[in-house]
């Protein structure tokens, strides 16, 4: 019997510690937050030449576009047509256009009819797409998910070029059956909404007949050499998140997906990524700004992560969703924006291309620094003084998103990447004194090779590097985040290692420095990775690595005051595209299942309080690991004097077996009582499995649960001395929380 006593305070707890980390890896964007369920929807796509790997960095990774990649023509002819294109190292090559796009930055597919006949039979020459199926071994397996019932939205841009072409538009289930109700219109001028050029934007509303993956499918219906133009083809569920909201005008999101990440309740979102950030080879960088504005005014870019696939995949960053709809996310979520860019390092993982801008040179000051700068501009600043913010507002959002944070490279290190940081830096702080920029520590999770990082941001909290550090303001960032205060640096640590590894770090952060610095444990998961486990589906996401997690995220709890920030890494996968096969979410196109390493997350997140409390053991336990965290009522900087009058004080006990034999515990916390409240709440929640069972969920149907959850809810009377004590077994491989209030 073990006897835990949760003692006085200790400080306030990190507002920000429990976030989310969005990077666009195994289709977590394009085939999965994004709702448009048509791949390559505007004939831009842009791919990862993973054919051409060579023994150089340089030769390995190349990029090439291939426009009309994803769609199948039957009895007609499709040539991409477009004022530019994206050549094998990203740069833009011009090429001849018979008509204006869209969109300078968007190219478009000329549909003759008269090409090839593939379908015996077929009543029309016709266009399909599949959707996101996954690589090109899945290029014709069915992805779209139709809903019996359920409103669908088709949008277009047509353009009439000659003779008389008429457009049936459907969804095709097995046996080539519909599977949504039909809709068919002729490609003239009052198709639509005019736009300029001739372009006309077609829209229509479909309602599925059956619960059925199907296929976009447009008979092509006229006389033979009849022609038109075709762009920005989009079919969504109309609950999507965000429709009917005028701010989401443009890239809309898959509300289940959204839905199972507000569940986490995170305080921050960051995004790009990930490696996305700074790209595998020059030119294949996140550029923010080709992220912003119109659909078709986004330019498309090759995504790295396709590597993981055995030929390149359909992976290609469409940007439907880029940075606008990121900090509306994050606004909806009630999180603060993490934004991170490129720092001019591509990047320095093994077998990459990593390149180096010259830290003086035009490109560096004019390019990479003042992307830095528009996005502040962006996000903060005046739409009648600044063309960037004016963007914004044109976009449907007036109002600034308060940006007060933002990432310098990601796993960038060395002597180069600290001299960059510094430059960035100081140029950010010119513009923003208060703007916090988080450090990168590098790819490794050891002391060594992160000393240089840790020194220079040490230095940075000293005062002995200028401009670097962020000014501190009266009461924390926002004047409401006690816990969060205002560091003066944040370093970002990432580590995917082994459970092992995880439950010994529980006390990682215990002699961390408290002068000014905060760590951010930006990516983590404890996939086994560098401790060289196996990676693959059967061993990961097991029961046994979300334990591991759980026992280190006590130490972060514990160590709120300079743990500032964590997040899972990565966050979504298509269960077709596990180019990361540990993940905290994944989904087929009809369903979403949470793995186990979320309901941890979950548990963790959604039962934290403002303040973290001392707790103290009797006794040796090698396998347990315990933090408190909680609320008084006089102490909640979000409740004015009427709300503390009607709340209760609050503990949330994390309690987590790593072992394989329970452990008896007594539970001794003192919780301060109201005056007019005669009663007690006492609820104890407990997550047990297996080591090794994990949570599943294949291409069709839903997912399934490994995870046995028991809850106990009891009143309990109150007494003068407000101590509470209570018994309790721990099962062997389990986590348990105990909520006081």
């Amino acid at each position: 019997m073990v006897t835990i006593t949760v003692g006085a305070p200790t400080h306030p707890a990190s507002e920000r510690l429990y976030g989310v980390f969005f990077e666009d890896i195994n289709h977590g964007a394009d085939g999965g937050l994004n709702a448009n369920m048509v791949d390559n929807y505007s004939f831009d796509g842009v791919y990862l030449k993973h054919e051409s790997l060579r023994l150089r960095g340089a030769d390995r990774w190349r990029i090439e576009s291939d426009p009309l990649r994803g769609w199948r023509f039957d009895g007609v002819t499709a040539t991409s047509c477009g004022t530019e294109i994206r050549g094998e190292r990203g740069r833009r090559v011009a090429t001849d256009c018979p008509a204006p796009p869209v969109h300078r930055n968007s190219r478009y597919a000329r549909i003759a009819i008269g090409g090839p006949r593939v379908t015996e039979g077929a009543a029309h020459p016709s266009i399909e797409n599949y959707g996101y199926g996954g690589d090109l071994r899945r290029a014709g397996l069915y992805a779209m998910s139709i809903a019996r019932g359920h409103a669908y939205e088709f949008t277009a841009y047509v353009r009439p070029v000659s003779g008389k072409v008429s457009l049936r538009v459907t969804v095709i289930g097995a046996g080539d059956r519909p599977i949504v109700d039909a809709v068919r219109f002729d490609v003239d001028r009052f198709a639509g909404e005019p736009l300029r050029d001739g372009w006309v934007q077609v829209r229509y509303a479909l309602t599925g007949l059956a619960n059925e993956y199907g296929a976009l499918h447009i008979d092509v219906i006229g006389e033979p050499g009849a022609a038109f133009d075709l762009d920005c083809v989009s079919l969504m569920d109309a609950d999507s998140w965000g429709a009917g909201d005028p701010k989401w005008r443009y890239g809309r999101l898959r509300r289940d997906l959204v839905e199972s990440i507000a569940a986490l309740r995170p305080a921050f979102v960051r995004f790009p990524g990930g490696c996305i950030v700074e790209g595998v080879t020059p030119g294949n960088e996140y550029r923010w700004k080709d992220t912003v504005g119109a659909l078709p005014a986004r330019r498309q870019q090759a995504n790295m992560w396709a590597y993981k696939t055995p030929d390149g995949g359909m992976y290609s960053q469409s940007y439907q969703i880029g940075f606008y709809e990121y900090f509306c996310l994050c606004e909806d979520l009630g999180a603060k924006p993490l934004p991170t860019l490129f720092a001019g390092i591509t990047c320095q993982s093994p077998y990459r291309d990593p390149k180096h801008v010259d830290t003086d040179s035009d490109w560096f000051r004019d390019v990479v620094v003042q992307d830095y700068l528009d996005l502040i501009d962006f996000a903060n600043g005046d739409p009648d003084a600044s063309p960037w913010a004016a963007v914004r507002r044109d976009m449907g959002h007036p109002e600034p998103f308060g940006l007060d944070m933002i990432g310098v490279g990601n796993e960038n290190f060395g002597a180069d990447y600290v001299e960059k940081f510094d430059t960035i830096s100081r140029a950010v702080h010119a513009k923003d004194p208060h703007m916090l920029c988080v450090m990168s520590a590098g790819l490794f999770p050891f002391r060594l090779p992160m000393s240089r990082t840790w020194n220079h941001a040490h230095q940075v909290a000293a005062g002995q590097v200028p401009g670097v550090e962020a000014a501190a303001s009266a009461a924390g960032r926002n004047g409401d985040e006690p816990g969060f205060g205002s560091p003066s640096i944040l370093v970002d640590e990432h580590a995917y290692h082994s459970p092992e590894w995880f439950i010994s770090q529980a006390r990682r952060f215990d002699d961390y420095r408290r002068d000014g610095t905060g760590v951010y444990f930006g990516e983590y998961s404890a996939n086994g990775y560098f401790a060289a486990q196996p990676q693959d589906y059967d061993h990961a996401s097991q029961w046994r690595s979300a334990l591991a997690e759980a026992a280190f995220l006590t130490g972060c709890e514990r160590n709120s005051d300079v743990v500032k920030m964590t997040s899972y890494a990565p966050l979504l996968s298509h269960v077709t595209a596990h180019g990361w096969e540990q993940n905290l979410i994944e989904f087929n196109p009809a369903h979403v299942q949470p793995s186990v390493n979320y309901e941890v997350e979950r548990l963790f997140s959604t039962n934290y309080g403002s303040t973290a409390y001392r707790c103290a053991l009797d006794a040796d336990a090698d396998d347990l690991f315990v933090s408190a965290t909680g609320d008084d009522a006089d102490s909640r900087n979000d409740a004015d004097d009427n709300d503390r009058a009607g709340q209760r004080a609050q503990r949330f006990v994390k309690l987590v077996n790593t072992g394989e034999r329970r452990i008896g515990v007594t539970l001794n916390a003192a919780v301060p009582v109201r005056g007019d409240d005669p009663l007690r709440s006492l609820h104890v929640e407990t997550l047990t499995a297996d080591p090794h069972e994990r949570n599943t969920i294949g291409y069709l149907g839903g997912g399934s649960d490994c995870v046995t959850r028991t809850i106990r809810d009891s009143i309990l009377p109150a007494d003068a001395s407000s101590s509470m004590r209570v018994a309790l077994t721990l099962p062997a491989y389990s986590i348990t929380l105990v909520r006081l209030s």
